[in-house]
């Protein structure tokens, strides 16, 4: 009887234990994932679905890496890996808005790659010959796809309509091109009528093969170099930036005129974060609506939102 006392009060203590174990692992992954709200960070796979992950896992493309084209761009970008980082990390607040984008569209997951090559996904970068925005749009171009370029107002700076902007652009290249993705590739960077003449002189469809200009035949080998690089970063000794794999940032309209100093105050969000999201709204500028009919809305982080009531 004693034994059996014995052994009841080791069977009392061993449950006991495997109770606090489990208690305190479910405290500590809890507390762990508080830490997320940060872009920049290194999270384990348990902790984190990497947006990165997400991509690869819908890139349509053979990415040639087979072709000399394809590995030297892959070499040039390997020589520098802490500037290839550094482009990433800046693509942070958009990537996944991109990214559901291409999907929405159907269309192949290295498009959100995209503005790597176009912009280095700044917002603001604006070129020589006068294309602006992420996605590098001429200001005709963005006329003729829906975006305001008017009074004062330049909405390829504004994050949702330049993206969608190209996207529709890329869809309607991709049933122009028959679904030859290279091809539409290169026209976005040339103009589908440098392109079509190409094809028509060589007679194929080959990209490689094909007398375009020297900024478009480097074009598509860097945005499937970038693409490889994506889906292998171990095999080239890469460490992604870490990102999540939901929104970061979300559309709150306002119902009366407000700046981006009175939604950082309303809401706790530092300024310089409402202007990375907001970068088509000029400091001292009240929000207004990107384009005519629509509700003046303002980009915010989705943990934020709630608190903007103006």
């Amino acid at each position: 009887m004693q034994l059996i006392t014995n052994l009841s009060k080791y069977t009392l203590l061993a449950v006991l234990s495997t109770l606090f174990l489990i208690t305190w692992n479910s405290i500590t992954l809890n507390d762990a994932s508080q830490t997320f709200g940060s872009l920049e960070g290194s999270y384990s796979p348990a902790q984190v679905t990497s947006v990165w992950r997400n991509i690869s896992s819908e890139f349509k493309l053979d990415h040639k890496t087979q072709t000399v084209q394809v590995q030297k761009e892959i070499r040039k970008l390997m020589a520098d890996k802490q500037d290839f980082n550094r482009i990433l990390q800046s693509a942070t607040p958009y990537i996944y808005f991109i990214y559901q984008q291409t999907q929405a569209y159907g269309l192949p997951a290295e498009l959100a790659l995209i503005p790597f090559i176009e912009s280095e996904y700044n917002p603001n970068d604006h070129s020589n010959a006068g294309a602006l925005g992420l996605w590098q749009l001429m200001p005709g171009t963005a006329r003729d796809l829906g975006v305001r370029v008017q009074g004062g107002y330049d909405g390829r700076r504004n994050i949702i309509d330049s993206t969608d902007a190209a996207l529709a652009y890329f869809r309607d290249l991709g049933n122009l091109f028959k679904g030859n993705w290279y091809l539409a590739i290169a026209a976005y960077n040339s103009g589908e009528g440098k392109v079509l003449s190409a094809k028509r002189r060589i007679g194929s469809t080959d990209f490689f093969k094909m007398p375009l200009p020297r900024e478009t035949q480097l074009y598509v080998p860097k945005l499937l170099a970038v693409a490889e690089i994506v889906e292998h970063p171990d095999k080239y000794g890469v460490k992604l930036p870490a990102v999540k794999n939901e929104p970061y940032f979300t559309k709150v309209e306002v119902s009366k005129p407000v700046t981006l100093d009175k939604v950082a105050e309303v809401s706790g969000t530092p300024k310089k974060e409402l202007q990375r999201l907001n970068p088509d709204v000029k400091p001292g500028n009240t929000v207004t609506a990107s384009k005519k009919g629509n509700t003046p809305a303002v980009l915010v982080p989705v943990n934020k939102a709630a608190s903007v009531n103006v």
